[in-house]
C-alpha cells in the first residue's frame, strides 16, 4: 500500500494489534513487532533504520491523551528518524482513513511502516518487470496483496504486463485462485 501525505492512498486492510493497547509499553511492543516483520534481522525493540520506520496515528481522544507524548519520547529515545509520512515526533502525517463507504473508522491507533520514498515513481512497466525478472518468491508480495484485497489503481495494468511475459512462477498452483481472479477482472475491464 502506498501512503503519501500529498496524494490519495491505495486500499489497505487494517489488522488488529495482538495486544490491547493500554500503555506506552503495549504500543512499543506492537510497533517493534511491526518493524520486525519489515526488517527481520533488526535488533529487538527497533522501530526503524535509515530506510524506514514505524509511525503511529492516534485517533481517539483517549489514545492521544494517554500515548501521544510517550510515543514521541520513545520514538526519539530509540533514535528513529521521521521520514516521508512520519513526522520527527513519530506520528503519521496522513489523514484519518475512512471505510469503503466513506465512514469514519472507530479505531484508536494505527501503526504503519514508512520507507524512504524514491525521488521518481516507477512506471507500471518497471514495477511489473521487477516481479517478472525475479525468481526468489517475491511475486508473493503482489499476489498476496491482491488475494487479501489490498489493491491499487495500477493492478490490472501490472497484471496484464506480467501475464504477457509469462514468468515461470505464473504456472505454479500456489496462486491459481488469485490468477483466476485477475484474469476475470481483465475480462470485465
Amino acid at each position: 500500500m502506498t501512503l503519501r501525505s500529498d496524494d490519495p492512498s491505495g486500499v489497505a486492510i487494517l489488522v488488529p494489534c495482538q495486544l490491547e493497547i493500554e500503555t506506552i509499553d503495549d504500543l512499543v511492543v506492537e510497533a517493534g513487532a511491526l518493524w520486525k516483520a519489515e526488517a527481520p534481522t533488526s535488533a529487538p525493540g527497533a522501530i526503524g533504520s535509515g530506510w524506514g520506520c514505524v509511525g503511529a496515528l492516534l485517533g481517539s481522544d483517549k489514545a492521544r491523551k494517554l500515548l501521544a507524548a510517550h510515543w514521541s519520547n520513545h520514538f526519539r529515545e530509540v533514535g528513529a528518524k521521521g521520514l516521508s509520512i512520519v513526522k520527527p515526533d513519530g506520528h503519521l502525517d496522513i489523514g484519518w482513513p475512512s471505510g469503503a463507504a466513506g465512514e469514519v473508522l472507530d479505531i484508536d491507533i494505527i501503526l504503519a511502516t514508512a520507507t524512504v520514498p524514491d525521488a521518481r515513481l516507477p512506471t507500471v512497466d518497471a514495477v511489473a518487470d521487477a516481479w517478472i525478472d525475479q525468481d526468489g518468491g517475491h511475486e508473493r508480495y503482489f499476489l498476496e496483496n491482491v488475494r487479501h484485497g489490498i489493491r491499487t489503481e495500477a493492478d490490472l495494468e501490472i497484471w496484464s504486463h506480467v501475464e504477457r511475459a509469462a514468468p515461470c512462477w505464473l504456472t505454479t498452483d500456489t496462486y491459481s485462485d488469485v490468477i483466476t481472479m485477475l484474469r476475470s477482472e481483465m475480462l470485465e475491464a
